[in-house]
């Protein structure tokens, strides 16, 4: 018996993050065993004398992925859980922050991912978010986001966002 639908979307995700991160030479660490609104953070790797070691200076993301988007006026339109919208816009200046990375998938699960001798395609792409605001009021509804086309998660674009949350951590410290 093949898993759920929904949790081939989220492994399909994982594996689009998998990727991106190993293309920016980023660590990868997952969230804990129990799922309290962060899947999982990308952090850079420093030296420290003749070591590597862990930037300490995390970016933590909570992944989706759906069929469910549209692209209109330059976003990507998703209906969030408002669940998962309160999370993100409810961690203060003072905590790492909360992005949300988005697997927007084809409609037809055939084209999610193929294989031949010569490349693996994952089919479509992420696009991460960060959102402020304040939180709404009924957790069992959705929050409709636009999240601009050009946050596309890149590798590049991940190491932008990682060098920018070390220095607004750093500022904070000032």
């Amino acid at each position: 018996m093949p898993i759920t639908i929904e949790h081939t979307k989220e492994n399909l995700c994982a594996a689009h993050i998998y990727a991106i991160c190993a293309s920016a030479g980023v660590l990868l660490g997952h969230a804990h065993v129990h799922d309290y609104g962060v899947d999982g953070s990308c952090n850079t790797v420093v030296h420290r004398g003749k070591r590597r070691v862990v930037s300490g200076f995390p970016l933590d993301f909570q992944a989706k992925s759906t069929v469910d988007w549209e692209i209109n006026e330059n976003h990507v339109v998703y209906d969030l859980e408002s669940k998962t919208y309160n999370d993100i816009v409810s961690r203060s200046a003072a905590e790492t922050t909360l992005m949300l990375v988005l697997l927007c998938l084809p409609k037809n699960s055939a084209d999610w991912h193929s294989v031949t001798a010569d490349f693996t395609t994952l089919r479509n792409c992420c696009f991460y978010h960060t959102f402020k605001g304040t939180p709404v009021d009924n957790e069992k509804s959705t929050k409709r986001v636009k999240i601009p086309i050009a946050q596309l998660l890149t590798p590049d674009s991940l190491i932008q966002l990682l060098e920018a949350e070390k220095s607004r951590r750093e500022k904070q410290a000032a």
